[in-house]
């Protein structure tokens, strides 16, 4: 059968019977009538022959149509009736829908449900989007739905899923609210979770949104865990902190135990994290899997290895073949210099096929450390394409080159270039860094150059190229490949913060350093490293008191060994040298070989 004969046999029932096929196709959309819709578009029906199909679309024209022994007034219908177009381009939506051509489906429902604003058409676009993965068309035909049909549970929850889906959190809240008030079940809490990668004025607003919930439903806990977990992450712990003691004291739920643990951790409490890890493991009914791994991770960031490995071997012992406690297993073996069990459950890693590339990098790691080359080059070689695949090219070609085999290295790279075209860049930078660390930097140089030649473009190998030339003293090349970053990419902070910094720590144009700073803070007003730049172009600048409070800042965001030498620097400069000594005291106890650290302490104090 073809369209034209579908089609004047639809025309021919509408010239019979407008008002009765009008309403028998409502109720067909109502109800999803055909199988490929059926609750949220999950299953398929699988194709057939396209005769069976044309008898089959056939036979719902005339099923849909059935002669009535009496016309009834058109007040009789429940509904009213769609007109004669709209009713043949959703009976065209249903066959393509039957036929599987999906797509031409989604369009005329689309179509359809923005000109008719009805609300069963409306739903079957958003269930057929939902299916398709069309987010888009999903969240415009499911506002259509809750728009027009504003008491529909499912209407409100495909609303909110999609605006979360489209990051409009806040959005999302007022139609799981409805969810809520109509009596259907609000999963608050994640919104929480999605909002991990918001920005600061986002999450704060969608935290004003929660809260207000809360005024209305106070006694909510998804709410008020979904509150705790927003301002846990913008950093206000302790009030994080008594939200999940409230809800801790009525019962015990994973997720806010794992929050609380996570703001003590935050809070620098982590002794009393690991006491109430190991109170809630020791006074659960039934064994915590998840929660017991969080206890041994935490006993792990602690050193308390031994307590960790017993916590891990609890574990293992319900699951033998679990590649991370395995490896975490081998971690602390490695900690405690006991290789042979290291090497053992690397082992028993590759046996089991758990995480093999990183078994096969730790046991050449291991190998190479008891100098054992060709057996740490062999390992390496097996680690496979995933993550540990350039730290261990990276290590072979540094244990060639400690073995003097420079062009054994150069030609190994090569090949390794030529069987992974996708990586070549990471590659050649590899090589480049090793052959300027042994004192051929213009071999290293020209091989980034010639790299170039095919890509002058590439903003990686312009970055490394320019920290390259700043490493070994050519400002001229650092200059030029940033600047020419900036141009490539206006937005590209850390190439705006990198020329700033470099020239207000080692030239006189500070005014310049300054805009240059200014620019990539106003991109990333949040990063550490650009906030101590700023601070040390003011120290440049002698505007000693608002680098101050830029140094301050970064140190409290990022203890960090460069960052205390800076601020204690400008303290000493302001005469507040006992602060000076005691805050880099203080970085010394966590970096006691830093070279800047101890560079500076000894220009300024002698010692």
């Amino acid at each position: 059968m073809h369209w034209s004969q579908i089609k004047s046999g639809i025309l021919y029932v509408g010239w019979q019977s407008e008002y009765r096929y009008s309403v028998k196709i409502q109720k067909s959309l109502i109800v999803v009538s055909f199988s490929f819709l059926l609750g949220s578009c999950a299953s398929v029906t699988p194709e057939q022959p396209r005769e069976s199909q044309e008898e089959q679309a056939a036979e719902v024209v005339v099923e849909v149509a059935p002669e009535p022994k009496k016309r009834p007034k058109p007040h009789e219908y429940p509904v009213a009736p769609f007109q004669r177009d709209a009713l043949y381009e959703l009976l065209v939506a249903e066959v393509a829908g039957y036929r599987g051509e999906y797509e031409t489906a989604l369009e005329k429902y689309m179509e359809m449900a923005e000109e008719t604003r009805d609300a069963g058409v409306a739903a079957r676009a958003t269930r057929l989007a939902n299916y398709l993965k069309r987010s888009d068309l999903a969240l415009k035909a499911a506002q259509i739905w809750a728009d027009v049909d504003p008491d529909s549970i499912d209407a409100h929850r495909h609303s909110a899923d999609q605006l979360m889906r489209a990051g409009d959190l806040e959005g999302a809240v007022y139609h799981m609210e409805a969810v809520k008030n109509l009596g259907g079940l609000a999963n608050f809490d994640v919104f929480a979770y999605r909002a991990a990668n918001l920005d600061e004025a986002s999450r704060e607003s969608l935290l004003n949104a929660i809260s207000k919930l809360l005024e209305k439903h106070p006694a909510d806990e998804q709410l008020q865990f979904a509150k705790a977990v927003l301002l846990e992450q913008k950093g206000e712990l302790e009030q994080a902190l008594e939200l999940a003691d409230r809800l801790l004291a009525d019962k015990q739920n994973k997720n806010v135990i794992i929050l609380k643990v996570n703001a003590l951790k935050d809070l620098h409490r982590s002794d009393d994290a690991v006491a109430f890890l190991k109170d809630i493991i020791e006074g659960t009914s039934g064994d915590s899997r998840r929660l017991r791994l969080i206890f041994a991770r935490l006993l792990f960031e602690t050193r308390q290895l031994d307590k960790a490995r017993e916590q891990y071997e609890f574990v293992l012992k319900q699951a033998p073949n679990d590649g991370d406690v395995l490896l975490a297993l081998a971690f602390i073996a490695m900690e405690q210099s006991n290789d042979t069990v290291a090497i053992g459950y690397l082992k028993q890693m590759i046996r089991w096929n758990r995480r093999v590339g990183e078994a096969h990098f730790y046991l050449g790691s291991i190998a190479e450390k008891n100098k054992d080359v060709p057996k740490a080059i062999r390992e390496y070689r097996q680690v496979g394409r995933g993550y540990e695949f350039l730290p261990a090219q990276s290590r072979i070609a540094n244990l060639m080159v400690t073995q003097g085999r420079i062009s054994e290295m150069r030609n190994y790279l090569a090949n390794m270039r030529a069987d992974n075209p996708e990586r070549a860049n990471q590659l050649v930078m590899i090589e480049a860094r090793l052959l300027s660390d042994r004192g051929m930097l213009k071999e290293g140089m020209d091989l980034l150059d010639r790299s170039m030649e095919h890509d002058p473009e590439n903003i990686d190998l312009l970055y490394f190229r320019a920290m390259t030339g700043q490493k070994f003293g050519f400002m001229d090349v650092l200059e030029r490949d940033l600047k020419q970053i900036i141009d490539l990419d206006p937005q590209n902070s850390d190439a705006m913060n990198a020329l700033g910094y470099t020239l207000a720590d080692q030239t006189d144009r500070h005014e310049e350093a300054l805009q240059l700073i200014q620019r990539a803070l106003a991109i990333k007003p949040d990063e550490a490293a650009f906030i101590d730049s700023m601070g040390w172009v003011l120290y440049r600048l002698k505007k000693f008191d608002e680098a101050l409070v830029y140094l301050r800042r970064a140190l409290e965001l990022f203890t960090n060994d460069e960052v205390a030498a800076h601020l204690g620097e400008v303290l000493w400069a302001i005469g507040e040298k006992t602060e000076a000594r005691e805050v880099w005291q203080k970085a010394l106890e966590l970096k006691p070989d830093s070279e800047i650290l101890n560079r500076v302490i000894k220009e300024f104090t002698g010692q």
